[in-house]
């Protein structure tokens, strides 16, 4: 009678570690990169495009549970703070789920997965996709880098993290190529943008653990305003994309994504009251994933020919 509580209290710390949301908002550039070197004639097997996915979720679980482990001083401390999806005196580094050896497991497991899965695709899909772990994962959380306790390069980390994403789906299909640097200008100015919400959002937090986010440096109010001329520079640059002979896919995610962007923006002012913006992150991910799934739908259907 004892086993189900166990194993249901087992599962639940590492459903929480995995972080299935940020999982899907960051699988769309692997998706959206796979789907357009399909659309440019990229093909390959089931088999590699299942190693594909496993060699991210592996990198996913990676980043997203030493995020946690790196922020287990300060989320103990802070034990009243909901961030997003849960309470962080919760996760299981702070709670002492996670004992030694169960947590070096964790880390080489799901570190040793995403380049053993990543090489079984090809070498160039292994380097980028080892590259967004190394930049969203130990970059952005590791004590001896820490980048998202530093005002810009929390945004950029972030923002980068999902170009060379989208690098890396690209490079699944197409190997030592990319899509060129007006889609990943596009693609790295959207992310930044989309990113910014949660910087502001995340301010009250910060300043309890002591962070230099670009929320606690330039305020919150400042952050939100600056999503403005984001759009703005979007605009431009999403028209000088269609110019180019680029995949029809990017384009389809651009003509989406740019009003999709501006009405994002001008929601988190509406909705921004402080010290919080009174947010849905539903309303964001929902929209997302049906874009994805359709990606993947396209992109496993062209890819294997």
């Amino acid at each position: 009678m004892e086993i189900r509580p166990r194993l249901e209290r087992y599962l639940r710390k590492y459903w929480i570690l995995f972080r299935i949301k940020t999982m899907f908002i960051y699988i769309f550039p692997t998706t959206l990169g796979f789907a357009s070197a399909a659309a440019e004639g990229g093909r390959t097997s089931g088999y590699k495009i299942a190693l594909m996915y496993l060699g991210f979720l592996c990198g996913s679980f990676f980043s997203s549970s030493l995020n946690f482990y790196a922020d287990v001083e300060s989320d103990r401390l802070h034990n009243d703070m909901y961030k997003g999806d849960l309470h962080m005196s919760d996760q299981p580094f702070a709670t002492g789920e996670m004992g030694k050896l169960e947590t070096a497991l964790l880390f080489t497991l799901s570190g040793a997965g995403c380049v053993l899965f990543s090489l079984l695709v090809n070498a160039w899909y292994a380097l980028f996709m080892v590259g967004s772990v190394v930049i969203l994962g130990i970059l952005y959380s590791h004590p001896w880098f820490r980048l998202k306790a530093k005002p810009v390069l929390d945004i950029a980390t972030n923002a980068l993290g999902a170009v060379v994403l989208l690098v890396a789906g690209w490079n699944a299909l197409l190997p030592a190529s990319w899509p060129g640097f007006w889609p990943l200008s596009y693609g790295f100015l959207f992310s930044a943008t989309l990113y910014i919400p949660s910087v502001a959002n995340d301010v009250p937090f910060d300043e309890a653990a002591g962070f230099r986010t670009s929320g606690v440096v330039f305020g919150a109010d400042a952050m939100l305003k600056a999503m403005i001329p984001m759009c703005l520079l979007l605009i431009p640059v999403t028209v000088y994309n269609f110019t180019l002979p680029i995949a029809w896919t990017f384009k389809l995610f651009f003509a989406l994504s740019l009003p999709g962007a501006i009405v994002f923006t001008v929601g988190m002012h509406l909705l921004w009251k402080p010290p919080h913006i009174r947010f849905n992150a539903g309303l964001l991910v929902y929209p997302i994933a049906a874009l994805l799934l359709f990606y993947f739908v396209y992109g496993v259907n062209a890819a294997l020919g």
